[in-house]
């Protein structure tokens, strides 16, 4: 271990359903430096603690875990449950089907360590959460560390970077106890006013590519803008204006509409469009929706160029990319 690196202070938390591996990631952990850590051995413990306790670092094999442990990561990033959406989360597992490590990645993990590893391997890994953490990304789906390529990162989400906790204590930083609160409560804020705006850029770049090019449009599912209007309705209770909540509940009232047969579609989709806008406008104070001229004529280039490349069930993915 590192000499300039600190970490008896840090609280870690630690689940493995298997008795031994508990024990042996335990000791690594011990001999990395580590000192406060809490271990448990069931899904219904490892979400108690996680909903109510705050952790610097937590590690989670989710090989036969009993419960869906990507899902609980989700939660925790998207500021659903937990203290701290920002903690360094470390998945461990023996399980190498791909599309397992996707929904890891997808719920946001810093890293992910594949059975069998050394405490050096562990070490390392930690280190760069410390030394190199990547920013992170918000989208209407997805709070984590930015893997975009180049090519998605133009006109895409903004990167910023969240409390790291688990640096502070690594570098023995005197204040941290003291400012960590507000420092994860001033990214809490920025990150629900990014996923809000990121709803609401989903919704508008969806409904636009359905009037302009019917044919590539006419894949996107309208169950799946109802379910973007619903969520936006959601994450603006509790945050938003009265007039943003008020708008986004006419906005659910004609996503829902637009889900029956006898609606009259175009008409429709322009209202859903204008009420997008105008909830948004209505939670941001008068602030444009746009970062830049032409954001959304450029989101639909993409999201048209995606839905014409490949199958339609992965349009959310590539939206939330693009947007």
């Amino acid at each position: 271990m590192s000499q300039n690196r600190k970490f008896q202070d840090a609280r870690v938390l630690l689940f493995d359903t298997e008795p031994a591996n508990l024990r042996a990631t335990r000791a690594a952990l011990f001999e990395i430096g580590f000192r406060e850590i809490e271990s448990v051995q069931t899904f219904k413990d490892l979400t108690k603690h996680i909903s109510h306790g705050d952790y610097d670092l937590i590690i989670a094999e989710v090989h036969n875990a009993g419960g869906g442990v990507a899902d609980l990561i989700k939660k925790l990033r998207t500021g659903d449950v937990g203290v701290n959406p920002f903690a360094v989360l470390i998945a461990t597992s023996w399980d190498r089907e791909i599309e397992n490590v996707r929904q890891l990645v997808d719920a946001g993990i810093d890293d992910l360590l594949l059975r069998p590893y050394s405490t050096k391997c562990m070490s390392s890994r930690i280190h760069a959460a410390v030394t190199a953490r990547k920013g992170f990304v918000v989208t209407g789906d997805y709070v984590g560390p930015d893997r975009r390529s180049e090519a998605d990162r133009k006109n895409s989400a903004e990167l910023f970077h969240p409390p790291n906790t688990l640096k502070n204590s690594a570098e023995g930083n005197p204040n941290a106890p003291i400012s960590h609160e507000k420092d994860i409560e001033a990214a809490r804020q920025k990150m629900s006013r990014e996923r809000i705006r990121t709803l609401a850029m989903r919704i508008i770049v969806a409904v636009e590519l359905k009037i302009s090019d019917p044919e590539t449009g006419g894949s996107i599912d309208p169950e799946e803008i109802d379910g973007l209007a619903r969520e936006l309705r959601r994450r603006l209770r509790g945050r938003g204006s009265p007039d943003a909540i008020e708008l986004a509940s006419a906005l659910v009232e004609i996503t829902t509409e637009a889900l029956e047969p006898d609606s009259d579609p175009e008409k429709q989709l322009r209202l859903i469009k204008e009420l997008a806008l105008g909830t948004y406008t209505a939670f941001a104070d008068g602030d444009s929706l746009e970062r830049s001229d032409g954001e959304v004529e450029r989101t639909v280039g993409v999201l048209r160029g995606k839905l014409q490349e490949q199958s339609v069930q992965d349009w959310r993915r590539e939206l939330s990319c693009a947007t």
